[in-house]
């Protein structure tokens, strides 16, 4: 009797999600650890919800800039990064209010060396589209029109510094959990 109460109470719940649609949009912050970056980041962004039953899609487009030391053995330097990811994520509904997410993002990061030594003088910058990909979780909480969103994200990113003498490979990839605040049409 309490295993088919069980699967009773989990289909209700599934079915709520199965069945429901709705479109949002909104500003959402986050908050970024870049793996070989020297500190945590803000990462401020907007994005547009759609859900069509249990599953869903979610375009956004965020800001961030982050620092790198590179050491050349006698000497390090900084370089700074200014990306803009525009992320196509998928969502699959495990609860009404929480989901699992996959997708794809594009990358584009503008390289400044301006702060290199001497050495590097004729190197100012390089702008760099790479295409990354991301997976995390993540939860909605219905406020009347407004819908809380709170996510956590890790992208796979590899950003290859071309410019230098030697090239590098800097650690790129990224957690991010982000928080937006959604109006639902």
């Amino acid at each position: 009797m309490k295993k088919a109460f069980f699967i009773l109470f989990c289909l209700a719940l599934l079915s709520e999600a199965a069945f429901s649609q709705s479109l949002s949009f909104g500003p959402q912050l986050g908050f970024v650890k870049t793996q070989d970056a020297e500190k945590s980041v803000m990462m401020p962004g907007g994005a547009v919800r759609l859900y069509l039953g249990g599953l869903g899609i979610e375009g956004a487009i965020y800001y961030k800039k982050d620092e790198y030391k590179l050491d050349f053995g006698s000497s390090t330097a900084t370089i700074i990064t200014k990306t803009y990811p525009i992320m196509l994520t998928g969502f699959f509904k495990l609860l009404p209010i929480a989901h699992v997410e996959a997708g794809v993002s594009w990358l584009n990061t503008q390289i400044d060396y301006s702060n290199l030594s001497t050495a590097w003088a004729s190197i100012k910058e390089e702008t760099k589209g790479d295409v990354a990909y991301h997976l995390g979780a993540g939860a909605e909480l219905p406020l009347g029109s407004f819908v809380l969103t709170g996510d956590v994200r890790y992208v796979f990113f590899e950003l290859d510094v071309d410019k230098l003498t030697k090239p590098q490979s800097l650690k790129s990839d990224f957690y991010a959990i982000v928080i937006g605040l959604m109006y639902k049409l």
